[in-house]
């Protein structure tokens, strides 16, 4: 609801820049144009910078709520392998002292049926803090049936860009999840029925 809110003041600000050269009825120098397109550029960086502003606060409320959900459209292994997924498969998903940990490897087999593994446990020994950057990070366990894992989620100072690296209790159990933390009314994941 907010980013169509902010989407819109943008339009309409962008919109009544070249509105007004329009209803001068006039031709414009190199000197105007090249004026106008700095306005344009400041008025975009200005709405950029509101936009980001804005889910940077949903996010970090989210995180400090402990009601988010991290849509990861990035995951390195230990190696720093990059391996682009889903944010609809793989997540991390925080409800209070609950969490979802869920990875997807579309045309691979996994004992969650979508080609990965979903770790549904209670979380503990959690723990906030922030950088001198502003960055804020939370760190937790998640203690599953079959599973364990340490969880330390890092939230970027500006817009809703987040890391979560996790390290499991199994041999190659080290990953890093990259994507946007949102809150968890906006998510658009799906959770498969087989969890460990």
């Amino acid at each position: 609801m907010k980013r169509n809110t902010l989407t819109l003041i943008a339009i309409l600000i962008l919109g009544a820049i070249s509105f007004s050269s329009f209803a001068e009825g006039k031709e414009l120098t190199k000197q105007e144009k090249k004026e106008l397109r700095k306005e344009k550029r400041a008025a975009r960086k200005a709405e950029r910078k509101m936009y980001n502003s804005e889910i940077h606060k949903i996010a970090y409320q989210a995180l400090k709520d402990l009601d988010f959900v991290l849509e990861a459209n990035t995951l390195y292994g230990k190696r720093g392998k990059t391996i682009m997924v889903s944010d609809h498969l793989n997540f991390i998903s925080v409800d209070k002292d609950k969490a979802v940990l869920q990875l997807a490897f579309m045309g691979y087999r996994g004992p969650n049926g979508l080609g990965g593994i979903t770790l549904n446990g209670r979380i503990s020994n959690k723990e906030y803090s922030t950088d001198k950057h502003g960055n804020q990070f939370l760190k937790f366990n998640v203690l599953g049936a079959a599973l364990n894992a340490e969880v330390r989620i890092t939230l970027n100072a500006s817009g809703n860009t987040a890391d979560a690296y996790v390290n499991a209790n199994t041999s190659s159990g080290k990953i890093q999840f990259r994507g946007s933390l949102v809150p968890k009314v906006d998510t658009r994941t799906y959770k498969s029925g087989f969890d460990i």
